[in-house]
C-alpha cells in the first residue's frame, strides 16, 4: 500500500472524526487507522507521532479553507473582499464548527513546538498580507474610513475570526451562526467610508 496521505479524504476525515469524538489529547494513530481502515503500521510510516498527524491535519484543513477562500473572493477587492473573508472563515456551518475542533487543539500544541508554530504564522501570514492589501483598496475606493489604522484593523480582523473558532464551541449560546454573522457585519459597519 502506498504511504497514506491527508490528502486522502477518508484519512483526512478520520482523524477529524475521532478529533471531534474525543479530543486531541486522546488521538491516537491506532484509532485514526481503526476509523480509516489503514494498517496502523502503514500510518506510522507516514505520521509517527500525534505531532506529524497534527501538522498534517493542520496544513489539509488550511489548504482547503485557502482553496475556499480564492474561490469565494474570487475576482473581489477592497470591502466587498474582506467581507467574504470574514464570512468564509466564520465557523457557521457544521463543517466549519467540525474544522474548529481541529484547529484549537493545533493552535496549543504550537505553542510548544517550533515546527507548528512556524505552519500557524506562516497561514496568518498570507491573510495578514491579502487584509493589509483589501483595507488599502477600500480605502482608496471610498468603502473603508480613510483613517482606519490598516496594521491595527488587519490584527483586529485575525483575532477576531481566531476567537470566533473559540467562542462557536465553547460559547455557543452566545455565538449561534446567525450570531456571528451579526457580530461580523458589525465590525465591517465599523470600516465603511
Amino acid at each position: 500500500m502506498p504511504n497514506p496521505s491527508l490528502d486522502d479524504a477518508a484519512l483526512f476525515d478520520a482523524v477529524v472524526t475521532v478529533v471531534t469524538r474525543r479530543g486531541f489529547d486522546e488521538l491516537t494513530l491506532s484509532d485514526v487507522a481503526s476509523e480509516s481502515g489503514v494498517d496502523v503500521r502503514t500510518l506510522a510510516r507516514s505520521f509517527p507521532t500525534k505531532q506529524a498527524l497534527a501538522r498534517g491535519a493542520f496544513a489539509q484543513v488550511f489548504s482547503r479553507v485557502s482553496d475556499e477562500l480564492t474561490v469565494a473572493v474570487g475576482e473581489r477587492y477592497g470591502m466587498d473582499a474582506i467581507q467574504v473573508f470574514i464570512h468564509t472563515l466564520l465557523p457557521d456551518t457544521a463543517g466549519k464548527v467540525t474544522a474548529a475542533h481541529l484547529l484549537l487543539p493545533f493552535w496549543q500544541l504550537a505553542l510548544h513546538d517550533d515546527d507548528l508554530a512556524a505552519a500557524s504564522s506562516s497561514a496568518s501570514d498570507t491573510w495578514r498580507l491579502l487584509l493589509r492589501t483589501w483595507l488599502r483598496e477600500g480605502m482608496a475606493e471610498g468603502d473603508i474610513r480613510a483613517d482606519v489604522p490598516v496594521d491595527a484593523v488587519t490584527e483586529m480582523v485575525l483575532n477576531w475570526v481566531a476567537g470566533t473558532q473559540t467562542a462557536a464551541l465553547g460559547q455557543a449560546r452566545f455565538n449561534s451562526a446567525d450570531q456571528l454573522r451579526s457580530q461580523a457585519e458589525a465590525m465591517l459597519e465599523l470600516l465603511r467610508g
